[in-house]
């Protein structure tokens, strides 16, 4: 089970809560028509290619921006699945193992990372547009979302939409040598580019420690929950960057931060 908060650094607010089965709609009293109208069907969003599975997502009012959609659509989870899941599960919305004790995210947790992390690449790309993004995704795993914040941020001139997005860089760390040499495979398979161009970049770490040499970061993803709150992570984010991390023990409730 996992819950969802909303930090400023040193503030914590409550943003979404998570769990192991499935999730009825979340609906809004704010209604036009004074009627709860539902805002996310969070794991209802399978599909049988990656376009059906973004689509739904979309539908749902997961996917907002078109921004995150495009990126979505650029990168197939079926390249980052195991080979055992390369068919219709590939685009299913739930977590799949994909070995040593490591799963990747529903595809309905992919996409809310995304909507809470674009406003502040937003911002720092308004703020500072000649400026690169930088981008810390803690727990690479398999490098799906890496290899999505990567297609965020790829070089302009590779983008098929025109975005206002600066151009940036994307450092994958996992923990686990064995993924991290996934990550690098899979994302050679249709996503080749990002490793080449040096958009994305995965390496074995200490998660919890992050990456403080390329630090500060405007946008900090954790796929792993942390037993306690990291609070090196946190002082490796930029002034408006964000960090979204879940923080509980493992089979008991977990909390998912969005720290500011």
């Amino acid at each position: 089970m996992m819950q969802y908060h909303h930090l400023r650094r040193n503030k914590v607010l409550l943003l979404f809560i998570l769990f192991s089965a499935a999730l009825p709609s979340i609906t809004s009293a704010y209604a036009n028509n004074n009627k709860p109208k539902p805002l996310m069907r969070a794991w209802m969003c399978s599909g049988k290619t990656q376009r059906d599975m973004v689509d739904k997502l979309a539908q749902a009012g997961i996917v907002k921006s078109a921004i995150n959609k495009e990126a979505l659509l650029r990168v197939d989870r079926k390249n980052y699945v195991l080979q055992t899941q390369q068919g219709d599960s590939a685009h299913q919305d739930s977590p799949l193992p994909i070995g040593y004790g490591q799963t990747i995210s529903a595809p309905h947790m992919h996409a809310q990372v995304l909507e809470d992390l674009l406003p502040p690449l937003l911002a720092a790309s308004k703020d500072r547009p000649d400026k690169l993004l930088k981008i810390l995704d803690v727990g690479c795993g398999s490098g799906y979302l890496t290899a999505v914040f990567g297609r965020m941020v790829e070089s302009k001139e590779n983008r098929r939409k025109s975005t206002p997005l600066n151009e940036g860089k994307v450092f994958g760390i996992d923990v686990v040598p064995e993924l991290v040499h996934m990550s690098k495979t899979n994302v050679m398979k249709e996503d080749g580019d990002l490793l080449d161009s040096g958009t994305a970049e995965f390496m074995l770490r200490d998660g919890w420690k992050g990456y403080p040499e390329n630090a500060p970061y405007n946008a900090i993803h954790v796929g792993a929950a942390a037993a306690t709150f990291p609070k090196q992570l946190m002082m490796q984010l930029a002034p408006g960057g964000v960090m979204v991390v879940p923080v509980g023990p493992d089979g008991g409730i977990q909390y998912l931060y969005r720290v500011e």
